[in-house]
């Protein structure tokens, strides 16, 4: 059965732990947001994956963005951003730690270790 993007909401809604910067209310917006993140996750079972979003210095002129992935058996994924635009902020840690869970993805696969054919 595929997951539905309920489904991966709910992962991402569960696993997701706001930290400091961040309202309880603005969990809704943020696994929305999040949700590409949740299709990469997937194949992870969710009780191996804790993410954590947290601000410093938020709405001010050095806001850092920073997403923290922490997966069963591997170092944890970080990714940060020093955008103005929370919004924008946001964007940009989901879009990088998708990019180190695809480069990590390439790493664990088997294929990934044979030798280039000429």
């Amino acid at each position: 059965m595929a997951d539905t993007g309920d489904e991966q909401a709910d992962v991402l809604g569960e696993r997701l732990t706001l930290g400091t910067g961040f309202a309880e209310d603005e969990r809704p917006e943020i696994v929305e947001r999040f949700t590409a993140l949740g299709k990469r996750l997937r194949s992870h079972p969710p009780d191996s994956v804790d993410l954590r979003l947290s601000v410093k210095n938020r709405g001010g002129a050095e806001q850092k963005v920073t997403l923290e992935c922490r997966l069963a058996g591997v170092e944890p994924l970080v990714a940060t951003s020093t955008e103005p635009e929370l919004s924008s902020a946001l964007t940009e840690v989901r879009e990088d730690l998708i990019q180190q869970l695809d480069k990590l993805k390439t790493r664990r696969d088997p294929r990934h270790d044979r030798p280039h054919r000429p």
